[in-house]
């Protein structure tokens, strides 16, 4: 091997380009990181009718309600046309047990929020009880979630006064107060009920006691995990993700079958596009005798009509989520599947989904590599699924607040698609009274769009810096990393391996550079080949590798852009 003092002109240009290459790739990632500036906001809730032209959605059939949907008990005065509905006495999945950190390992709480109410989640202690609370702080009312752990406290990070979740959150520790004072018997959180079921934390938001306990998953998973929500028969899979849009067109958005094999055409776990087709859809019961905690149905493909498949069940539960189970592949095959969909209210235009799918049957193979696949890879494909569906959505409620409109006088709904659809929005018009702003077919309350007053209602691709589905009000790392342990620790042992890549780069050109322009190196000949041996290869591939990684890096960030794909593919 012939060693030239010329070489090193070639590889101090390499240092300077790796350098500049792997910034760019980081700056890329940069500009994804924008801090979410979506707000809430209070607004009145008149109720404002309209009287639209008949749907096309023909009549789903009325056949005896099967359900054992519990009717909630109902405080709000209801006109006689309306179902009797009060928002607050119900059960809301906050976020999965697993969300929230054990104090040993994190000093961080958890902020929730259900329909403008903000909360805040901890734990006293590892693996124990998870305590919610208004997140507000009775001192002079800044955000709890702000604030810290500390020896299993909840302390407020402004003026440092703590609360102990374990006695009712009263506050029993205030730096400020004289040494004999005593802490004032106002100074005490507002503390909501709050139970750990499967694997998912559960608020009531009513100001009395609980009148029922919160909902389980049933469906066949009578053995369930009480506490984890896993099942030894199922592969379960666990997924969370905030979303930029009313929380009503989020369960309109997941109890439409119809719309996966378009929207997800060619997606990891969404449909085809050569398999849209019409759908046979039931109701269970009509929508004139439909209960305050929602309706059941079922549903099934034209081509598994002709087969004789079973249906696949449906089952909308107040307060948002949608539960189906059945054969996706027919009587012949092994494969069963179920789902819990929890569609949450955060605040006004946004909302929250706990996405729980579980399934059994699979062949040993099939179901090895899904076990084995990183749950963060499953997470950002998830991301991507609802992504797709996040820029149609949003411009659904740009037009209703352009218009002034509803649902009733502009959807088509077909009868071979949109019965679920229908029978949703139909229900929302039923209990929106109840509720503090709401969407239905033909009723809305005021205050509904109230979030998109400062928002142009332009499509994402015109005004993308300014839409919220662009990618530039917030990223997929607020919707998802930020909340996700699983995803959020992907993410940080990625960015170590590709600073250690950089690092080795770097070092592996500057120590070949240094050889090559040492004299006394140079003069050690077969030593300093050997060493030039190592180092020269290490420098592509390192460089590769820190590249490679900045690139998955950045899918952690940058949002899935429909305008993008849509570039690379023809329309003729």
């Amino acid at each position: 091997m012939t060693i030239k003092k010329g070489a090193s002109s070639l590889l101090l240009p390499l240092l300077i380009g790796f350098i500049v290459g792997i910034d760019r790739c980081d700056s890329w990632t940069a500009r994804a990181v924008i801090p979410r500036s979506l707000t809430s906001t209070s607004f009145s809730s008149t109720t404002t009718r309209s009287f639209p032209r008949e749907p096309v959605l023909s009549s789903a059939g009325s056949l005896q309600n099967k359900s054992r949907l519990r009717e909630t008990s109902a405080t709000t005065d209801a006109p006689s046309d309306t179902i009797q509905y009060n928002w607050k006495n119900q059960w809301y999945a906050l976020t999965y047990a697993s969300y929230v950190p054990n104090p040993s390992r994190s000093a961080e709480v958890t902020p929730a929020s259900v329909f403008g109410e903000p909360l805040v989640l901890w734990r006293s202690e590892n693996d124990g009880t998870v305590h919610c609370a208004d997140d507000v702080c009775p001192h002079r009312a800044a955000a709890l979630s702000e604030g810290r752990l500390r020896d299993g406290k909840l302390e407020c990070y402004y003026h440092g006064w703590q609360f102990d979740g374990k006695k009712d959150g009263e506050c029993n520790f205030i730096p400020q107060l004289e040494k004999d004072a005593r802490i004032p018997k106002r100074a005490c959180l507002k503390m909501r009920e709050c139970r750990t079921v499967e694997g998912i934390v559960w608020a009531w938001m009513g100001d009395e006691a609980p009148t029922f306990d919160p909902p389980t998953q049933g469906d066949g998973m009578e053995d369930i995990d009480p506490i984890t929500g896993k099942h030894e028969d199922y592969i379960v899979n666990d997924f969370q993700i905030d979303l930029p849009y009313d929380h009503s067109y989020l369960v309109e958005n997941l109890i439409d079958p119809a719309h996966i094999p378009i929207s997800h055409d060619a997606t990891p776990g969404g449909g085809k596009r050569e398999n849209a087709q019409a759908y046979e859809m039931i109701l269970d019961a009509s929508s004139g005798s439909m209960g305050s905690n929602g309706f059941t149905g079922r549903y099934r493909t034209a081509a598994q009509r002709e087969k004789d498949d079973p249906f696949i069940e449906v089952q909308y539960e107040a307060p948002g989520i949608i539960r189906q189970k059945g054969m996706p592949r027919g009587k012949d095959s092994p494969l069963r599947f179920g789902a819990a969909l929890h569609c949450m209210p955060l605040t006004l235009g946004r909302s929250r989904l706990l996405f729980r799918a579980y399934f059994t049957g699979l062949p040993p193979l099939l179901k090895f590599l899904v076990t084995i696949k990183p749950k963060f890879l499953a997470n950002l494909n998830s991301c991507k699924i609802l992504e797709q569906d996040a820029g149609l959505i949003t411009t659904q409620e740009d037009h209703f607040k352009r218009t002034g409109r509803t649902p009733g006088d502009d959807y088509i709904l077909l009868s071979s698609s949109d019965v679920f659809v229908k029978a949703y929005r139909q229900w929302l018009d039923g209990v929106g009274h109840g509720m503090p702003w709401f969407q239905g077919l033909v009723a809305r309350s005021e205050n509904v769009d109230g979030h998109l007053a400062n928002i142009p209602p332009s499509p994402p691709n015109l005004d993308p810096i300014h839409h919220r589905a662009g990618n530039y009000l917030e990223t997929r790392y607020h919707r998802h990393v930020m909340h996700c342990p699983a995803t959020r620790n992907a993410l940080r042992r990625i960015q170590a391996l590709k600073r250690g890549m950089k690092a080795l780069a770097i070092a592996s050109i500057t120590l070949s550079c240094g050889m090559l322009t040492s004299d006394r190196l140079l003069s050690r000949g077969l030593l300093v080949r050997k060493m030039l041996r190592v180092l020269v290869p290490l420098i592509p591939i390192s460089s590769l590798a820190a590249a490679m990684l900045s690139r998955l890096e950045s899918r952690f960030f940058v949002s899935f852009k429909r305008k993008e794909q849509m570039s690379t593919e023809r329309g003729l």
